[in-house]
C-alpha cells in the first residue's frame, strides 16, 4: 500500500469513509486492530497523531503521507500500521461506528507536563500513609539504640 500511495494527495483518496464518521476521534482505530498490533506501537502511534493535533479521522485523512512522515515519534513501522488500520477501517466502516473514546489529556508544553508530574507525586505523597514519630517514640528509639549499644560493649546483658 506503501507503494501505491502519493506523497502529496490525501489520504482520503485511498481511504473513503462515509461523512458521519469524519468527526470519529482517532482512537478509534484500536476497534481494528489485532491483538499483537495493540501495544506500545498502537499507543505511540495514537500519542504521537494527538502530539501533532490530529484528533479526528477528518483532520487525519485530510492530511498527506508526507505531512505524517514529518510528525516526531512515528516511523515507518508506525506509519505501516496506521495505513494497514486505516485500509480495514475503510473496507468496514461499521466497525468503528459504535466505538466511544476515552477522553484524553493533550500536553502541549514541557511545563504543562512537569506540572502534571509534580501533581502526580504530591497526590501519591499524601496518599502514603507515615508514621509520625511523636517525642515518646523518639525517646523510645533513642533508649533502644543506647541499650544496644550498651550490649555490644558487654556492659549490659
Amino acid at each position: 500500500m506503501i507503494d501505491i500511495i502519493d506523497g502529496n494527495t490525501a489520504l482520503i483518496h485511498f481511504f473513503p469513509l462515509p461523512a458521519h464518521l469524519y468527526s470519529k476521534n482517532i482512537a478509534c482505530i484500536v476497534a481494528v486492530a489485532h491483538a499483537e498490533e495493540r501495544g506500545p506501537n498502537l499507543t505511540g502511534l495514537i500519542n504521537a497523531l494527538y502530539s501533532k493535533g490530529y484528533t479526528d479521522l477528518e483532520h487525519l485523512l485530510n492530511s498527506t503521507w508526507k505531512k505524517l512522515y514529518q510528525v516526531p515519534r512515528l516511523g515507518q513501522q508506525r506509519l505501516v500500521l496506521l495505513l494497514s488500520l486505516l485500509e480495514r477501517i475503510s473496507a468496514d466502516p461499521k466497525t468503528i461506528e459504535n466505538y466511544t473514546a476515552v477522553p484524553h489529556v493533550t500536553i502541549h508544553s514541557k511545563k504543562e507536563m512537569k506540572e502534571l508530574t509534580l501533581k502526580r507525586i504530591i497526590k501519591k505523597y499524601n496518599e502514603t500513609s507515615v508514621e509520625v514519630l511523636t517525642e515518646d517514640t523518639e525517646k523510645e528509639a533513642r533508649l533502644k539504640k543506647i541499650k544496644d549499644r550498651l550490649r555490644e560493649m558487654g556492659m549490659i546483658v
